[in-house]
C-alpha cells in the first residue's frame, strides 16, 4: 500500500485515499509540476488481478486522451510504477464534489426539478460520448460515477469512472468482457451487446434512485420492469418517460439520447405552467401536474341569445295570426310546434352547449352543459387512448370537433370549434398525456 506524501514518478505527491478495493486505489494527490490537485488512479497487479482489468484499465486511459467535454474530468496523464508491486497509474483533472451516492447515503432527497435537471445534464454528456466516431459507450452510469458540484447556484453535474466504457457496440460473434453494475445495467449488456440505448437504460434507473431513494435493485420488478410509480409523486409524461428509459426491450427504449432529451424537452414544455393561462381567445385551460382542464364556452353571447329568441318568437307569433280556427288551426299548431322544436333543437341551443374536458392521471371525462346544466357525460381511461384527431376528416365542410377514439373503435367527440381551436385543442391535449 502506497503512503501519503510519497512522490510518484518525480511529480504526483500523494496526499489522501479517496477510494479503494483489493486491487484498485483512487488517491488525491498534487500535481508538483503545475502546482495543482489532481485524482490519480492505481491498479495494483496483484494474485487478486484478473486478466480483464489490464486491457479496460488501458482503454480507460487512451479514450480518455481523446475526450474534451467539460463535465468529463480532463485526463493528464499515466504511467507504470515498477517495483516490488506493479501500479497502472492514470491522472485526471480532481472535482471537488460528492457523487450522487454520497449525497443519497447522507440523506439528500432530490426533487423533481432536480431529478430533471441531472437528466438533461447527463444526456447532453452521452450525446457527446455516442455521437464520437466511434461512438464511446460508458458502461457504468450509476450514483457513485456522477458528481454533483452544489458549490455554486448552479449546480454542475460530472460523469466519471470510464473503467467499463467501449468504444462501439460488440460484433458478432466477438469476444467481450461483462461490466456493468446489478440493477443500473440493462440485461443486453450482460449478454455483452451493450449499445448507446444500454447507457440510456443505467442513466433512467439512476433517476429512478434518486426520485424514490431506494437502489433500482431493490424496487420490484414486474415482466422485468421496475416497479416505481407507487413510491413517488411526479409528473405522469416524466414517470412515462423514466419508464421508456427503463424499458427491457430494446425496441421500446428510447435508441439515442438526443431522442431521449428531445422528448425530456417537450414534456418539460408541457408542465411548466400549472397557473391558470388563457392560452387561446374563447378556451380556457388549467393545467397542473396531476391535472388538465379546459373549458370551451358557448359560441353565443347575450345579445345573440335575445336575437335568436325574439325571432323565434316573431316567428310563432306569425304563426298564430294566420290561425283562423278549426282543422286549420289545430294543423297550423302542430307544424308550429314541430318547427319550432327544430330551430330550438338543431339551429339554436348547439350553439349555447358548453364542454368541460377533464383529465387526471388514470382517465378522462367530457362533459356537455347547457345552460350550466350537464345534460350528457362520457369518460375513458387515458391508458386506452389511441389517437386525437379532428372528426369527419373526410367531410371538411361539415361541422367538426375534435374526436378522442379508445381500444375497440369508441369513439368521443367534442363540440364543433373552429379549424384553430380543433388544433389548438388537439395539441393542449397530446402535449399534457405526451403523446411524442
Amino acid at each position: 500500500m502506497l503512503q501519503a506524501q510519497e512522490i510518484l514518478v518525480e511529480r504526483y505527491q500523494l496526499q489522501k485515499v479517496l477510494g479503494k478495493s483489493a486491487i484498485r486505489q483512487t488517491w488525491l494527490a498534487r500535481d508538483l509540476k503545475n502546482q495543482e490537485q489532481v485524482v490519480v488512479k492505481l491498479l495494483t497487479a496483484n494474485d487478486q488481478l484478473q486478466w480483464y482489468n489490464i486491457p479496460l484499465f488501458e482503454r480507460e486511459a487512451k479514450i480518455l486522451r481523446q475526450l474534451d467535454h467539460p463535465r468529463i474530468p480532463q485526463y493528464y496523464d499515466d504511467f507504470v510504477l515498477e517495483g516490488d508491486v506493479i501500479y497502472f497509474a492514470l491522472v485526471q483533472e480532481y472535482i471537488p464534489a460528492k457523487s450522487i451516492k454520497e449525497l443519497l447515503a447522507s440523506g439528500k432527497t432530490f426533487s423533481e426539478a432536480q431529478v430533471r435537471e441531472i437528466a438533461i445534464a447527463v444526456l447532453k454528456i452521452l450525446i457527446y460520448l455516442h455521437t464520437l466516431n466511434p461512438p464511446v459507450l460508458h458502461r457504468d452510469i450509476k450514483p457513485s460515477n456522477l458528481l454533483l458540484d452544489e458549490s455554486t447556484n448552479k449546480n454542475q453535474i460530472y460523469l466519471v469512472d470510464f473503467g467499463a466504457v467501449q468504444y462501439h457496440v460488440a460484433a458478432e460473434g466477438a469476444t467481450f468482457t461483462v461490466v456493468g453494475t446489478y440493477g443500473y445495467a440493462p440485461l443486453e449488456q450482460f449478454g455483452g451487446r451493450a449499445t448507446a440505448a444500454s447507457d440510456l437504460y443505467a442513466l433512467g434507473a439512476t433517476l429512478i434512485n434518486l426520485a424514490t431513494g431506494i437502489s433500482p435493485a431493490d424496487l420490484p420488478q414486474f415482466d422485468s420492469k421496475i416497479q416505481f410509480s407507487h413510491l413517488v409523486k411526479l409528473n405522469p409524461g416524466f414517470v412515462r418517460w423514466l419508464q421508456q428509459m427503463t424499458e427491457p426491450n430494446l425496441d421500446y427504449r428510447f435508441g439515442r439520447a438526443a431522442e431521449a432529451l428531445k422528448t425530456l424537452e417537450k414534456n418539460e414544455l408541457a408542465t411548466n405552467n400549472t397557473n391558470t393561462d388563457v392560452s387561446h381567445a374563447t378556451a380556457l385551460i388549467i393545467k397542473s401536474l396531476d391535472e388538465l382542464e379546459i373549458y370551451i364556452p358557448t359560441k353565443k353571447n347575450a345579445i345573440q341569445l335575445v336575437f335568436e329568441g325574439g325571432t323565434l318568437s316573431l316567428f310563432l307569433w306569425l304563426l298564430l295570426m294566420l290561425n283562423t280556427g278549426g282543422v286549420v288551426s289545430v294543423l297550423v299548431g302542430w307544424v308550429s310546434f314541430i318547427i319550432s322544436t327544430l330551430i330550438i333543437t338543431w339551429l339554436i341551443l348547439p350553439g349555447f352547449v358548453e364542454n368541460n374536458i377533464c383529465f387526471n392521471n388514470k382517465k378522462f371525462e367530457i362533459r356537455w352543459e347547457l345552460f350550466g346544466f350537464c345534460y350528457w357525460r362520457k369518460t375513458g381511461k387515458n391508458k386506452h387512448i389511441q389517437e386525437i384527431y379532428q372528426q369527419n376528416k373526410k367531410l371538411a365542410s361539415a361541422p367538426m370537433g375534435v374526436t378522442i377514439e379508445l381500444i375497440k373503435n369508441k369513439k368521443i367527440t367534442t363540440t364543433p370549434l373552429s379549424t384553430i381551436e380543433r388544433y389548438w385543442l388537439i395539441n393542449e391535449i397530446a402535449d399534457w398525456l405526451k403523446f411524442w
